[in-house]
């Protein structure tokens, strides 16, 4: 059968990180594309060479492709040519992680804005690259790695949503089967689980276990047999955030990899695989979802109903920041973390519509630059007088 085509957009880490997966299993024709051509061609023959350790000879081709709006129209041509079958989004304006690099007592404080202010960072770069989809006319499944929980389903709103994400709640589940296990005392193996959340949750978890305000559901089964109500989730949760703590940042984006390797290899599976992914199809927050045969379904486990599953997902995505989405893709923010990011960094917008993603992107990424040089220039903590205390906004 003749191998599908996968093109990963953005030569950022997670890009190289998959690749390092993918690359000796040699499963697809791989193609790279990054606004700086040189990064990406170095990129592929690093991977290419790496393969080769191993005896394998890939097949792996960089592009050029910067997401702006100036550029949509050359993309169009791009995807044209390349026809991809498979479409995995990489690309960011600024990382999530970028914040972790400030001093401990900045990070914290800002942290508190939560992920929900930083969509324009996110959003921008995904928009430019469907446009560029939709005017090329390739019939591609999109899967989005840029906080897809709310960057799809704003998306959504205009009618270009990514068929899925990677990460976020895919992240939980690991851990999660392994604390019901130690609780239970088998096998991970022997523990399958449904969850239901969005990144707020997704994110908290892992750091300080069940929040006070948590908006999710979560069913498990432990040799096929179900056992929903036999630990409480502050239980499992709390060993999450005990027991099973791990290293975070760009050495944590392993494990957002590894959730993008069991969507991307079983999208044209034979038969439907059960994994968990952010965004399928437009909605908001993350899902079990069954991929194979080249769609993407919800696995909702039994007697949670879709609303049901939206509306717990909506809650968390309050929490995160982002107060609602409109019919027209308009974005909504929440007033206290937006308050969080006016104090810290001198930026504030009540509502965004999707066509000024760039333009607040742009204003986002100079205060946050600012901030971070008067930070390292000057060693001058820009936590604000009054501290702000770690909360969990509704």
């Amino acid at each position: 059968m003749q191998r599908k085509k996968l093109l990963i957009v953005g030569g950022g880490n997670l890009c190289l990180q998959v690749l390092q997966i993918l690359a000796p299993r040699n499963q697809f024709d791989f193609h790279v594309a990054s606004r700086n051509l040189e990064h990406a061609t170095r990129l592929c023959n690093l991977v290419s060479l790496g393969a080769l350790q191993l005896n394998v000879s890939l097949r792996i081709q960089a592009w050029e492709m910067d997401l702006t709006e100036s550029a949509i129209e050359r993309n169009a041509q791009t995807l044209s040519r390349i026809k991809p079958d498979v479409i995995f989004n990489c690309a960011s304006l600024q990382s999530w992680r970028v914040i972790t690099q400030l001093p401990k007592p900045d990070f914290d404080a800002l942290d508190q804005a939560q992920l929900g202010p930083w969509l324009p960072m996110h959003l921008a770069p995904a928009y430019a690259l469907m446009r560029a989809l939709v005017q090329s006319g390739v019939k591609s499944l999109v899967v989005n790695a840029a906080f897809p929980d709310a960057v799809n389903a704003v998306l959504f709103k205009v009618g270009m949503a990514p068929h899925v994400g990677v990460g976020n709640v895919a992240n939980l589940i690991p851990a999660t089967r392994c604390a019901i296990a130690r609780l239970s005392r088998c096998e991970p193996s022997q523990v399958r689980v449904k969850l239901i959340g969005q990144h707020f949750f997704s994110h908290y978890v892992p750091r300080h276990g069940l929040p006070q305000q948590a908006n999710f559901n979560l069913s498990y089964w432990i040799n096929d047999q179900e056992r929903t109500d036999e630990f409480s989730a502050d239980v499992i949760f709390g060993s999450v955030a005990d027991n099973f703590r791990r290293l975070g940042g760009v050495d944590g984006q392993y494990l957002t990899a590894m959730s993008a390797i069991t969507v991307l290899e079983n999208l044209f599976a034979d038969a439907e695989v059960h994994v968990h992914a952010p965004g399928p199809h437009g909605l908001a927050g993350g899902y079990p979802v069954k991929v194979g045969m080249g769609q993407v379904l919800l696995g909702l486990p039994y007697g949670i109903r879709r609303e049901e599953a939206i509306q717990i997902n909506e809650a968390g995505q309050r929490q995160d920041g982002i107060q609602s989405i409109m019919a027209d893709g308009t974005v909504m923010f929440g007033s206290a973390q937006m308050n969080v990011m006016k104090q810290m960094l001198g930026y504030s917008v009540v509502g965004m519509k999707v066509q000024d993603a760039a333009k607040c992107a742009d204003e986002l990424g100079r205060k946050y630059q600012a901030f971070a040089h008067n930070i390292s220039q000057q060693g001058v903590s820009h936590v604000p007088q009054q501290r702000i205390f770690a909360r969990q906004f509704g």
